[in-house]
């Protein structure tokens, strides 16, 4: 491609200029060139412009794609009821949170475990001065309260199909692991009671892999009469796993609304509201994840 060729040139280019410094002053021009050529994209939307600062072309696609990649969940955000708590899991480099964070009255959660798309949605949350209504963790949703490993497929902001303490993504799939990073993870109910957390009202989970044991750790919230609506990845197929991710839902007081038209490599997305009350009763020999 242009592009590529055009980059390595330039690249070179760079690095024959500053062979002439001294080594350590050579690092420091090298370093001020990478900043300097950081872009940033300027994205129009309903609720005003949106910064994002991109650190790899694979983060490009984000805002290239801003209005045509999801458009349902872009839609979902816009009928969120103000105020409210928005829990983003899976915020990869903080489109959707930032969106949100651009309505008047809605509060963000944005939680993050791989560390360079982490890096880069603090980037874009301070690029457009959203601090104060855009929170982001670097922690891994789970079922449980453990120390363990994310594994990656890649080590870019960006990446795609990483898995908390698995190898396997969204499909059943085994992942190329390119590294494997030490991670935190919690339960969503035990994140919320460590740190005395009211539930969210609306709640986003798109994390490539492990949606059953998210939902598997948060039974008390999904029973949360102030949870409103789930918006979840499932896959475009008829699956098992979309079977037993939609009965967990609807177990709750939750039902299947919408489904995304949108196939984004064999996933789409499914909206699930707030139905009925569900009685907060644990079945028989269960208990919640801690």
């Amino acid at each position: 491609m242009v592009s590529k060729r055009f980059g390595r040139a330039l690249t070179r280019l760079v690095i024959g200029l500053s062979a002439v410094e001294k080594p350590w002053r050579r690092v420091d021009t090298r370093l001020r060139v990478v900043e300097g050529l950081l872009a940033e994209q300027r994205v129009e939307t309903r609720h005003g412009p949106l910064i994002f600062v991109t650190t790899h072309p694979q983060a490009l696609q984000y805002p290239r794609e801003f209005a045509t990649r999801e458009p349902e969940t872009l839609a979902w955000i816009d009928a969120f009821a103000t105020p409210c708590r928005f829990w983003d899991i899976g915020a990869n480099i903080g489109v959707f949170s930032i969106y949100a964070g651009l309505r008047p009255g809605v509060e963000v959660h944005a939680f993050e475990p791989a560390a360079a798309s982490y890096a880069a949605l603090c980037r874009n949350i301070e690029a457009n001065r959203l601090s104060d209504r855009v929170q982001a963790y670097c922690v891994a949703m789970s079922d449980r309260a453990e120390l363990g490993r994310l594994n990656l497929s890649g080590t870019n902001a960006g990446s795609v199909f990483n898995a908390f303490e698995s190898t396997n993504d969204c499909f059943g799939n085994e992942i190329a692991v390119v590294f494997r990073q030490g991670m935190v993870g919690f339960s969503i109910d035990g994140f919320r009671r460590l740190f005395g957390l009211a539930a969210p009202n609306y709640l986003k989970i798109d994390v490539d892999s492990i949606e059953e044991r998210i939902l598997a750790g948060a039974c008390e919230t999904l029973r949360d009469q102030d949870l409103r609506s789930v918006l979840i990845e499932l896959e475009a197929e008829d699956t098992s796993r979309n079977d037993r991710l939609t009965g967990a839902l609807e177990a709750a007081g939750f039902g299947f609304t919408l489904r995304s038209t949108t196939n984004q490599g064999g996933v789409v997305n499914g909206v699930f509201e707030r139905t009925a009350a569900c009685v907060a009763t644990e079945p028989s020999g269960e208990t919640v994840p801690p």
